[in-house]
């Protein structure tokens, strides 16, 4: 499962993007960020814009440049998107910190 795919759709002129991976949905957001982050927690290498762009992930500046031809029905949200895949940072330990079962005990101050 070293492929994903990414289809805009737009609901309630709301712009939404589904990322999915052999035949299974993985994510849905409206968020560039948070779909760059998936991909690249799950390790995902191929990626596939609305079946019309296929890039190798992290993606670099001439990725960028060479969607920039390509007529997407969501133009901007798909140059984010390969933006968004090329700004990967480390991978936190935990994935989804916001999802811990107790909170983290706050610092004192100094």
């Amino acid at each position: 499962m070293q492929t994903a795919e990414v289809v805009f759709s737009r609901r309630d002129g709301v712009l939404h993007m589904t990322l999915s991976a052999g035949g299974n949905v993985l994510a849905e957001s409206s968020s560039q960020e948070s779909i760059a982050r998936e991909l690249q927690i799950r390790g995902l290498r191929l990626l596939i814009i609305d079946g019309l762009f296929t890039t190798e992930l992290p993606t670099r500046e001439k990725t960028l440049a060479q969607a920039m031809d390509v007529e997407f029905p969501e133009k901007m949200a798909a140059l984010k998107l390969i933006a968004a895949c090329a700004a990967w940072g480390e991978v936190v330990a935990f994935p989804f910190p916001e999802r811990r079962s107790r909170p983290r005990t706050p610092v004192p101050e100094q």
